[in-house]
């Protein structure tokens, strides 16, 4: 039987460590693997399928055919999938799976929302998924990816492209982050950007799952025009090869000479 529950929270198959712990929950794979061993239909008769993290349209789609060829769209519901996620220019992500926001928005001076989407298939998780929750570094970047995406669809001045330093970064950790809707909160405390060319932000941005916030990021970043920061870093990057060079032959010299 497929579950006695009315409404079912299924999971991307990474979390099946989360969908393992609890009967109201199901990875993608558990959840066809039982579909199609219903072959009695002894589907409950009315049952909504709620998305939570590792979960997208294409799997949402996966999961509307499986149903229709059972005749059964009349008695499971999905309700709607997790946005897809901003585009590559604001996250600054190539790779759509490793892109973590989503539907963001301006909810007041200052301050932006947006939903978190944790793909199946991200980078932080494809190495390092164990438990429950999800790992600390999906936050870390999540809010990384937060002031990103702010800064380039709500706050540039022109479309001149921009270069980000973060000046520092310090995160929180509040509660477990689980692998459910969750939403990122952004709040600038300061900002200057009397020079369009330098652009600095203060920033705060929590994670909020089921009414708890799950980790606070503090960030000070400033985002230049490209050409004001690109020579300079190409003078560093100089500076920092001959000193590694000299380091390094000085090293090999005295070897030798022993």
């Amino acid at each position: 039987m497929l579950t006695d529950h009315s409404t079912l929270l299924l999971v991307g198959n990474r979390f099946s460590g989360f969908s393992a712990a609890h009967p109201g929950v199901l990875t993608v794979s558990e959840f066809i693997r039982r579909l199609r061993n219903d072959a009695n239909g002894t589907a409950p008769g009315h049952l909504t399928l709620q998305p939570g993290q590792g979960i997208g349209e294409s799997q949402w789609d996966l999961l509307r055919i499986e149903i229709a060829e059972r005749g059964l769209a009349h008695r499971i519901h999905l309700m709607p999938a997790i946005p897809a996620p901003a585009a590559r220019h604001e996250t600054h992500k190539h790779v759509e799976a490793n892109r973590l926001i989503a539907r963001p928005r301006q909810t007041g001076p200052g301050r932006y929302r947006a939903d978190l989407r944790v793909h199946n298939d991200n980078e932080l998780l494809i190495d390092h998924q164990t438990g429950q929750h999800v790992q600390g570094m999906v936050a870390v970047e999540a809010a990384r990816q937060m002031f990103l995406t702010v800064t380039e669809r709500f706050l540039l001045p022109d479309e001149r492209k921009r270069y980000f330093v973060i000046n520092s970064m310090g995160t929180e950790f509040e509660n477990f982050l689980f692998p459910l809707a969750a939403e990122i909160d952004y709040l600038i405390t300061e900002s200057d950007t009397a020079n369009p060319d330098r652009l600095a932000f203060t920033v705060e941005i929590a994670i909020e799952q089921a009414g708890r916030r799950c980790t606070l990021t503090s960030v000070r970043f400033t985002a230049f025009e490209n050409r004001l920061i690109e020579s300079k870093e190409q003078r560093r990057a100089e500076q920092a090869v001959a000193a590694v060079v000299a380091q390094h032959g000085g090293a090999l010299a005295d070897a030798a000479v022993h």
